[in-house]
């Protein structure tokens, strides 16, 4: 069996409008500003949107701002937001003064996922007709993935949606990794939100 190049042919569906990225930014930091739980104790402050998404350059600048922020040992849940874990490993209450510094960073950067149905669905035949296949030969599978139903249709988590490079079960060296994207492509180009160069999103 030969894959090659691992690209497909198809033109990429179009992503959301505007109207409707306006919208999912607007749902997605009326839940994190919930979580705070700042409500009624502080004004909630207004930050300028800088870039949607969560991968690529949105995903960098988030961290960036974390990081600018002193976030070290943090995590989130999807359940009841910014986690935050003591020098021993343990969770620790967010302070106020965290919550609204972790607010502000999404209100800059807000971490949801662009993708729509269509272009779901397209992704998931890329993976199924291509990149699981280019992976198997190259030595590396991935398991079961998901449906196509549920890949399309539930959630992702602050962002992170199943994929074939996520499901390797080996640590590869970085010079390996680098190898085996310039071999097995992670995505493609077209669609905002997923496809990067050399990347896992």
């Amino acid at each position: 069996m030969t894959v090659s190049g691992c690209s497909a042919t198809t033109a990429p569906p179009v992503g959301p409008s505007e109207a409707e990225l306006n919208a999912a930014v607007r749902i997605e930091l009326d839940k994190q500003w919930r979580y705070t739980g700042l409500e009624g104790v502080v004004p909630r402050p207004e930050a300028e949107v800088e870039l949607v998404g969560s991968g690529g350059a949105a995903s960098q600048g988030f961290r960036d701002c974390m990081s600018a922020n002193g976030f070290e040992s943090w995590g989130y849940s999807s359940d009841t937001g910014l986690q935050m874990f003591g020098s021993d490993g343990n969770p620790s209450a967010a302070s106020p003064e965290q919550q609204l510094a972790f607010y502000l960073c999404n209100a800059r950067f807000p971490m949801i996922d662009t993708l729509t149905v269509d272009q779901l669905d397209f992704i998931y035949d890329y993976y199924q007709d291509w990149l699981i296949p280019c992976l198997e030969v190259a030595g590396y599978p991935v398991g079961r993935a998901p449906s196509r139903e549920s890949f399309t249709t539930e959630p992702a988590e602050f962002g992170w949606r199943w994929r074939p490079y996520s499901a390797i079960p080996d640590v590869l060296n970085p010079q390996d990794y680098a190898a085996l994207q310039s071999k097995c492509r992670p995505t493609i180009p077209g669609i905002d939100g997923w496809s990067e160069r050399l990347g896992i999103f």
